[in-house]
């Protein structure tokens, strides 16, 4: 309850800046302006996998890489929300604003730096009143720790990030009365390639570790998981089209059923890539009743 709790506070704020980003370990080829991922739901009837649509995501990017907005629509192209994200001269992001599908505001998320770092970010409701705050610290260049806060001022959660030779090797996430929430630790390669990522949950008590898998050419090709016991249990294939592009993931959860070990498809996700920005329609804002009298 502790955790739950922990998360739902201060839950948009309290995304750790190096958690998985599967982008970060993939980066694009070419020049791209805009992304678009699919996901599928995956159903099993008869013994046969059905693959269904459930929800599209559109990334748009400016000429400096920046991703300037993020739209999620329905499987049939009807717009659920949509995030805009600005940027100052140095290309730092200052602001994310996010939208409902009637375009009305729902939350706003301020960010402020000195000296080229970011120092918090605050996050506002769509009446503006302020949600949130995280506030960091840093170690020489290194982002050192985040601290988040609800609006009262009152502490929720703590991250603390560790580095050796400028890498980091550990990320601690603690809970609001300092006990030790999560942690994750990190190994490279010779090459400075992601190696694992061992992750131990301190509330459950269960320990995974993601071993990343490179085909020959340096591409990932695979993540996966292992349990405390040195099994596997969950396997993250990385599938590229012909211009280097991630392409498609597709998720296994592994496990022994009816005597033998089972590869079964849990998710997928498709990912098409254009060299303009991806257009969607948006309807708009609600009219308001003006009472005439």
């Amino acid at each position: 309850m502790k955790r739950i709790l922990t998360l739902l506070l201060v839950f948009t704020l309290s995304m750790s800046l190096f958690a998985l980003d599967i982008f970060k370990y993939v980066p694009f080829s070419g020049d791209v302006k805009s992304y678009t991922q699919t996901d599928f739901t995956i159903t099993s009837k008869f013994g046969d996998l059905f693959r269904t649509p459930n929800m599209k995501i559109i990334h748009n990017f400016d000429a400096n890489g920046n991703e300037i907005e993020t739209a999620e629509l329905s499987a049939k192209d009807v717009l659920l929300n949509k995030t805009v994200s600005k940027y100052d001269s140095a290309n730092n992001l200052i602001e994310q604003s996010c939208y409902d599908s009637s375009n009305e505001l729902l939350w706003q998320t301020i960010i402020t730096y000195k000296d080229g770092k970011k120092i918090d970010s605050s996050e506002y409701a769509k009446n503006g009143l302020l949600r949130g705050k995280v506030i960091y610290g840093y170690s020489g260049n290194n982002l050192a720790e985040e601290t988040g806060y609800d609006s009262e001022g009152a502490l929720v959660w703590k991250t603390i990030y560790k580095y050796t030779d400028n890498k980091l090797t550990t990320v601690s996430q603690y809970a609001l009365d300092g006990s030790l929430d999560s942690e994750d630790v990190f190994a490279y390669a010779a090459d400075g390639k992601t190696e694992s990522i061992t992750s131990t949950d301190c509330f459950t008590g269960v320990t995974v570790q993601k071993i990343f898998r490179y085909a020959a050419n340096g591409n990932l090709s695979e993540i996966t998981t292992y349990d405390a016991a040195k099994q596997i249990i969950n396997r993250l294939m990385i599938k590229y089209d012909n211009t280097g592009n991630l392409s498609r993931l597709s998720e296994y959860k592994i496990s022994v059923k009816f005597g033998s070990t089972q590869n079964e498809l849990i998710s997928m996700s498709e990912y098409a890539y254009s060299d303009s920005v991806t257009t969607y329609e948006v309807a708009e804002p609600k009219a308001k009743v003006i009472d005439a009298k």
